[in-house]
């Protein structure tokens, strides 16, 4: 018994020392190294848990319609209250600059805007994870994205109306105000089917349901 003693300690010292490891060595969820994590966990950019399981291709309605009035951001002016854009139809988009699938899509978000916005929708990116303003405006100048505002949202104040599961996460919005639905991934907004529902949703209302698959041209 003396001898197997000294012998189990040692096991019980390797195995505690493999899980210390272990754990600095596995990306954690939600981080710029393992963005799509995030989806996997079942996770949200505020860390809390997500509301239902991840939808992709499509749009996927909301429940209960959170109003996105009192929701506090900021602009390079200052906080912004997402309730000022109340009046038109509105495709949020919650991004980041470390998410490839979300700078790949943003150039399309930016022909987005220069086709339908006007009176009646616009398109609002919402910059999280970025340690400050400059951040963003950078990345608005490198890549030319004349046609959108610079936001950002370091508080996850969104996050506190709808958890979202992964970057990019694209909102629906009514001219009232309520969040209608959410579509989680990247696309190209700017064409095909992508365009066109969201012009229905501009003039009428209609919330797609259809998988909207990304366009060519």
């Amino acid at each position: 018994m003396r001898r197997t003693l000294p012998i189990l300690v040692g096991f019980v010292l390797l195995a505690l020392a493999a899980g210390v490891v272990g754990y600095t060595l596995l990306p954690k969820a939600g981080t710029p190294e393992n963005p799509a994590s995030l989806a996997a966990a079942g996770g949200s950019t505020s860390g809390k848990p997500a509301d239902e399981p991840v939808v992709t291709g499509r749009f996927q309605p909301v429940a209960a319609g959170p109003d996105i009035a009192g929701t506090i951001i900021s602009d390079p002016e200052g906080d912004v209250d997402l309730g000022r854009y109340k009046g038109k139809a509105l495709l949020i988009n919650v991004w980041a600059t470390w998410c490839a699938p979300c700078v790949a899509e943003m150039p399309s978000l930016d022909r987005l805007q220069a086709k339908l916005g006007g009176d009646r929708f616009a398109v609002v990116p919402v910059a999280v994870d970025e340690p400050n303003m400059a951040a963003v405006q950078d990345f608005m100048k490198k890549y030319q994205l004349q046609n959108l505002p610079v936001l950002l949202d370091l508080n996850h104040a969104i996050d506190q109306k709808i958890r979202l599961q992964s970057l990019p996460a694209s909102l629906l919005v009514s001219p009232e105000g309520k969040i209608l639905a959410r579509f989680t991934g990247d696309n190209r907004w700017d064409c095909g089917k992508p365009l066109a529902a969201l012009d229905s949703f501009a003039k009428d209302g209609t919330v797609p349901t259809n998988t909207l698959e990304p366009c060519s041209d």
